[in-house]
């Protein structure tokens, strides 16, 4: 499944979980900020990817997938994500505006950095994942 057949799932997907119009969502819609999603709304669009795509995706994905990059390294300090911690997430989200990812960034505050098209390079990696694995 190439990204262009993902992103059409994912949009009916997210139409259905958001109400929103299919053209309102763009590969560079934020899902909170752009098209209204709230946590609630986040998890209930984990759970139908996964039903959709066949896929699974762990709580905090993202954050774990910087806390492995940063082995003894802290991930947050007082709330705030660490330099060393900002610097992974930029690489392990490189769609999200990294002018958000300054000293002061909250862990909370990783979900309003989500965009359509950090999901739907997930979902492709997962995809290959799981090809690999069988």
């Amino acid at each position: 499944m190439n990204d262009q057949e993902i992103f059409q799932k994912l949009q009916c997907v997210i139409r259905n979980v958001l109400g929103v119009k299919l053209e309102q969502i763009t590969l560079n819609s934020i899902l909170v900020k752009d098209l209204g999603a709230e946590s609630i709304d986040l998890l209930d669009l984990s759970f139908l990817i996964e039903d959709e795509f066949k896929i699974s995706i762990e709580h905090n994905e993202f954050e774990k997938e910087v806390k492995t990059r940063i082995p003894g390294g802290e991930f947050e300090k007082e709330g705030s994500l660490t330099p060393a911690a900002l610097e992974e997430l930029k690489k392990a989200l490189p769609e999200v505006d990294r002018s958000r990812l300054v000293p002061g960034f909250r862990k909370a505050e990783i979900p309003s950095l989500l965009t359509v098209s950090v999901f739907v390079r997930l979902i492709r990696r997962k995809l290959e994942q799981g090809k690999q694995a069988s």
